[in-house]
């Protein structure tokens, strides 16, 4: 008696969620506004030249390569840090040498650079890098605005099927020496049409 309740109650609850999802859907949901998608022409190199010399980092953020953002400016604050370094040294130094000029006790009395040659030498050696690392400021400043150019160059450029590299080993002979056997690398550039 149970089992054939049970049959008729599971097959009734079966049938009424079966019609129940085969109802027509009254909520009528608003159809998305296709707007017409902009397709990124590739940047202009001189654009992306002149935005990295303006603000380091804005060539790259321009290209669409964001990766490179931090990069350019952990290169940067490197090289920022190795300067205030250099100078915080050259300054102590400079400062303890002339102590030492009028024989008075400075920083460094007593320890093993204590000697004015030691403190010259040291002091003139931390000037040398400081000065360097300006000029490194520098190079990566001009390296980033470089990249940028390169890159919204390079982005331009189409690769397809049609270029192809092919490299491989070579061993050949010297014509003036047969006898003499030398390692090569034998390239290959073609275009298929």
């Amino acid at each position: 008696m149970i089992r054939p309740l049970c049959l008729t109650l599971f097959m009734l609850c079966h049938v009424g969620l079966t019609a129940s999802a085969q109802q027509a859907d009254t909520t009528a949901m608003p159809q998305p506004d296709f707007k017409e998608v902009k397709i990124r022409e590739n940047p202009i190199p001189k654009k992306s030249l002149i935005l990295s010399l303006a603000l380091p980092g804005a060539g790259q953020v321009y290209n669409g390569r964001y990766w490179k953002l931090p990069l350019v400016y952990g290169a940067l604050g490197g090289m920022v840090y190795v300067i205030d370094f250099n100078q915080s040294r050259y300054k102590r130094l400079k400062t303890a040498l002339e102590l030492k000029r009028q024989n008075l006790d400075h920083e460094f009395s007593g320890t093993g650079i204590d000697s004015e040659r030691s403190l010259l030498a040291l002091r003139d050696s931390y000037d040398k890098n400081r000065q360097l690392s300006y000029f490194g400021l520098f190079v990566v400043y001009a390296l980033q605005a470089v990249e940028a150019f390169v890159d919204a160059h390079l982005l331009g450029f189409e690769i397809n099927e049609n270029l192809s590299l092919q490299l491989s080993p070579q061993i050949s002979t010297n014509p003036f020496q047969p006898q003499q056997v030398q390692p090569g690398i034998h390239i290959v550039l073609s275009r298929r049409k």
